[in-house]
C-alpha cells in the first residue's frame, strides 16, 4: 500500500472502530425489554446503610442482574463479537499492517465513551476479551486466568488484573517496544480511565471510613441465575452518593 492509501485506511479504521464500539447491546436489550424505563444502574451497599456505591457503567452485568443469565450472556457475546469480528477481519486482510490494533483501541474507546449515549458506556471487560481473542487467544487465557486467580483473594482486581497482565504477556511475546505492547499499555490506561467515576467514589468513601461490599454484585449475578430480579433490586441511577 502506498502512503496515501495507508493513511486513508487508518482514518477509516479509526472512525469505523469508534462507531462500532459505540453500539451498546446492553442498552438495546434494556430498550427492547423495558422501553419505558431507563437502564438500571448497579447499586452496591456499603458499611453505612445510608450510603450506596453507584456504578456508572451499563453493560452485560446490568442485563444479567436485571433479566437473568440468558440475556446477560447474549449481551456479553455481542460485546465480544463487536470487538472480535472487525479486529480479526483486519488482521486477516492486512496481515503486515497494524490496522487491527488501532481498530481494537477505537472499539474500546467507543464502548467506554459511546457517541450514541452521551459518552456514557460500559465497563469494557467483554470488549477487551473479544479483541484479545482476535489478537492473542493464548494471551487472553493467560492474562485473564491470572486476573481471576488474583480476584479470588482481591475481588477488585478480578477484571483489572486480567487487563493489566496483557502488558507483561505482550512484552514477553513481542518485545518491550513492540506495537502489541503499546496496545496492551493503551487498553490498560483506557480501562482505568473508564473507572475514574468509581475510583473517585471509592476515594470519597474511604475518607469517610466507609467500605463497599465487594461480593454484592457477584451474589446478585448468582441470584439472577435462579430468577429474574425485579426493578426494586436495582435503582434507576438518579440517586447520588
Amino acid at each position: 500500500m502506498n502512503t496515501n492509501s495507508t493513511l486513508i485506511t487508518y482514518l477509516i479504521v479509526l472512525v469505523a472502530g469508534y462507531l462500532i464500539g459505540s453500539i451498546s447491546f446492553a442498552r438495546l436489550i434494556f430498550k427492547k425489554m423495558s422501553p419505558d424505563e431507563e437502564p438500571a444502574l448497579i447499586i452496591t451497599p456499603t458499611t453505612d446503610e445510608n450510603v450506596k456505591f453507584i456504578s456508572h457503567a451499563i453493560g452485560a452485568t446490568n442485563v444479567m442482574i436485571r433479566y437473568g443469565p440468558r440475556l446477560g450472556i447474549l449481551a456479553t457475546l455481542l460485546d465480544v463479537l463487536k470487538a472480535f469480528l472487525p479486529v480479526i477481519l483486519l488482521r486477516i486482510i492486512f496481515p503486515n499492517e497494524y490496522f487491527h490494533l488501532l481498530c481494537a483501541v477505537m472499539v474500546l474507546i467507543g464502548h467506554l465513551w459511546p457517541i450514541w449515549y452521551r459518552f456514557s458506556g460500559g465497563g469494557g471487560n467483554s470488549c477487551i476479551m473479544g479483541m484479545l481473542l482476535a489478537i492473542s487467544p493464548v494471551g487472553l487465557l493467560v492474562s485473564h486466568g491470572i486476573g481471576m486467580t488474583i480476584g479470588r483473594f482481591a475481588p477488585a482486581f478480578n477484571f483489572l488484573g486480567g487487563v493489566m497482565f496483557t502488558i507483561p504477556w505482550f512484552i514477553w511475546r513481542d518485545g518491550l517496544f513492540s506495537y502489541e505492547t503499546l496496545f496492551a499499555i493503551t487498553i490498560t490506561l483506557l480501562y482505568l480511565a473508564g473507572e475514574i467515576p468509581e475510583i473517585i467514589q471509592i476515594s470519597k468513601l474511604k475518607k469517610q471510613g466507609i467500605s463497599i461490599d465487594m461480593l454484592y454484585v457477584k451474589n446478585l449475578m448468582k441470584h439472577s441465575s435462579k430468577k429474574i430480579i425485579k426493578n426494586d433490586d436495582m435503582e434507576d441511577g438518579n440517586r447520588q452518593v
